[in-house]
């Protein structure tokens, strides 16, 4: 049941998204020339783009295994994982604030043995190695060009981060399991107060997101989901390359940083799917490489395209077929 205020709190994040969507819209179409923006569309190399399709399907394919690896000791039907892992990418890229982590831990937790604290740590986890790979990307790009101004200090602070989540899974993989036996006593204690019936759900729900940070404290577990995000980033990369790439952009060090910027920039600012952001991000990523204004705009358009209309497509059709998936959807939107 939505209460009036989660009524109120969904419809006020989903203005505010359109006004944000409407206002970088507004700034990237203001000093566009539509003759060269046809013009660059037009001699798009469309092979490339093709290319760039099929290595997206292998790249969420990548995703589906790393979840799995994460989510162990806990076996999951592969069609549940690819299901959940679809839906919360697109929710994720059409709703502000992540509402697809909460929609796919929702849907998968529902599986047997399992729960939604297990499996929304599992996302956790799995947002922390994208985090390291944010950091690896951008460190490449430090070395092997400069930086603008405008980008330093994000770069320092994703350095920072990435520091702490090595130092944070450093300390969960070598620490003695008593240390989380310790930690769950000590919220039990600092929640005295509050009635047995809340304390007992409070602590089943910290055990249950603590069974999660098993995946870091088993190396083969631990080096698959290594594995799996350096494939994964891998291929991201090469697509992004393959795209601009159509439009004759030939530049690895903008596509490491037009990938990184893209990352943190669509989900922080609250639009909906990433309209005019996306774009907007583009455009100022490779005008730092001297890339004209139209044909940036073209190939953010075209990738903009390409990641998310198929699985938004995809995704609708399953939460039609799914009602596991139609109930997450509801669930998350309380």
């Amino acid at each position: 049941m939505i209460t009036g205020n989660s009524a109120r709190s969904r419809w006020l994040t989903l203005g505010l998204g359109l006004i944000v969507s409407a206002i970088s819209v507004w700034l990237v179409v203001r000093d566009v020339d539509l003759n060269r923006l046809s013009q660059a569309l037009s001699a798009a190399d469309w092979r490339w783009v093709l290319v760039a399709v099929l290595l997206l399907v292998v790249t969420f394919f990548g995703r589906v295994q790393r979840w799995a690896a994460v989510l162990r000791p806990i076996e999951y039907h592969s069609p549940a994982i690819m299901a959940a892992q679809l839906i919360g990418q697109v929710l994720n890229f059409l709703l502000p604030f992540r509402v697809g982590d909460v929609a796919r831990s929702m849907m998968l937790g529902r599986e047997p043995n399992s729960s939604f604290e297990r499996v929304l740590g599992s996302v956790a986890i799995e947002k922390a190695w994208d985090w390291i790979a944010l950091t690896v990307m951008l460190l490449i790009v430090v070395l092997t060009t400069p930086l603008p101004n405008w980008l330093i200090g994000p770069v320092q602070s994703a350095g920072v981060i990435a520091a702490l989540i090595l130092i944070g899974f450093g300390i969960i993989a070598f620490a003695p399991p008593r240390f989380a036996a310790r930690g769950t006593q000590l919220i039990e204690r600092t929640t005295r107060w509050l009635p047995q019936r809340w304390r007992s759900a409070a602590s089943l729900r910290l055990r249950r997101l603590l069974e999660s940070l098993e995946a870091l404290r088993n190396p083969a577990t631990l080096g698959q989901a290594a594995l799996w995000s350096l494939i994964i980033w891998s291929l991201g990369v090469v697509t992004n390359f393959a795209v601009m790439r159509a439009f004759n952009i030939e530049s690895w060090p903008a596509t490491l940083l037009l990938m990184a910027v893209l990352m943190v920039g669509t989900a922080l600012p609250p639009s909906i799917a990433a309209v005019g952001v996306f774009e907007g991000l583009t455009i100022l990523v490779l005008g730092t490489f001297n890339v004209p204004y139209e044909t940036a705009l073209a190939t953010g358009l075209t990738l903009h395209v390409l990641v998310f209309v198929p699985q938004t497509l995809i995704a609708a059709i399953l939460v039609v077929l799914q009602p596991a998936a139609t109930n997450a959807l509801k669930r998350s939107q309380l």
